[in-house]
């Protein structure tokens, strides 16, 4: 073998090793922390406990009790509260954050002031806004003062079920809006300022401009936020640990399954939990893909 097939041999070996090292930390912890985790958790949703003799039986009875959950209205609210949840994000928050971004990155008078305020929730600690939150909505709060003013007591907004959930939304708008903000902003500001220009020329304003030219160059990102929200409509359980612990009727599912998991180190009641996360996984996968088939329907590809 010359030397040229030598080095061309050795070279390729470096750079097979250098991929091999290059991905085997995330192949690792792909396999410990989704792999193992989830093996765990299909194998809990198909196994009880026989309190008796203390041995693990076969049966699909974990998903006839969490059936029997949904009809006794243990998780019709968490339910609810998961789609109002989603669709909020979805219908309302991210089309007021394009409208806000559009109009940010037209400069409109005080732009960095209104920058900044729209990302400082962003960067501050999820427990410390929640606690700010807390504090801001208490009857000993501004909120309270607020309602004193007109001579009424203001409501305990996170414990009477009337107002809990919505004020979980509100505090979701609240920390939520800067991230939609700063993505929206990103794809905004890769638009050539060529095809604005032109636009003007022709005629365009504002409304055109941002119904036919921003929304379609920016719907790739706009479509990335929809279908990330779909993937986790039954695993992001939100600031209610910090907020009131799922209480005043206002939990999730994800946030049941949580409390539930939770309560299993000192409990047997695990499988109920393993059994909703199997039967969601199964009903929101073919949701996620028509979703994605969906919205790769509503504008072409552009590259620019």
């Amino acid at each position: 073998m010359d030397n040229s097939k030598k080095r061309i041999l050795s070279r390729n070996a470096k750079k097979n090793i250098f991929l091999a090292g290059l991905f085997f930390i995330p192949v690792v912890h792909f396999i410990i922390f989704w792999g193992v985790v989830n093996f765990n958790s299909v194998i809990l949703a198909f196994q009880r406990l026989n309190v008796t003799t203390g041995s693990k039986y076969f049966t699909f009875e974990n998903f006839r009790t969490v059936g029997i959950l949904f009809k006794l209205g243990e998780l019709k609210d968490a339910l609810l509260n998961t789609l109002l949840v989603s669709g909020f994000l979805m219908l309302f928050l991210l089309p007021w954050a394009f409208l806000i971004t559009y109009f940010l990155c037209k400069k409109i008078p005080l732009t960095g002031f209104w920058r900044v305020m729209l990302f400082i929730p962003t960067i501050i600690p999820a427990i410390a806004m929640a606690f700010i939150f807390r504090y801001i909505i208490y009857p000993e709060g501004p909120v309270g003062h607020l309602w004193a003013l007109f001579g009424k007591t203001a409501p305990a907004f996170l414990e009477e079920p009337a107002f809990a959930r919505w004020t979980v939304i509100a505090y979701i708008f609240w920390t939520n809006f800067g991230g939609q903000f700063i993505l929206l902003s990103g794809a905004m500001s890769r638009v050539p300022k060529e095809v604005l220009e032109s636009a003007r020329i022709d005629g365009a304003g504002m409304r055109v401009e941002m119904l036919r030219i921003m929304l379609p160059l920016c719907w790739p990102t706009i479509s990335m936020l929809i279908l990330l929200n779909m993937a986790s409509l039954f695993t992001a359980s939100g600031p209610l640990l910090f907020l009131n612990s799922g209480g005043a009727r206002s939990e999730t599912i994800s946030f049941w399954i949580f409390k539930n998991v939770n309560a299993g180190a000192f409990s047997i009641r695990l499988n109920e939990p393993a059994a909703l996360g199997i039967a969601c996984t199964v009903i929101l996968f073919p949701i996620i893909m028509l979703t994605r088939w969906g919205l790769g329907k509503v504008y072409a590809d552009v590259e620019f």
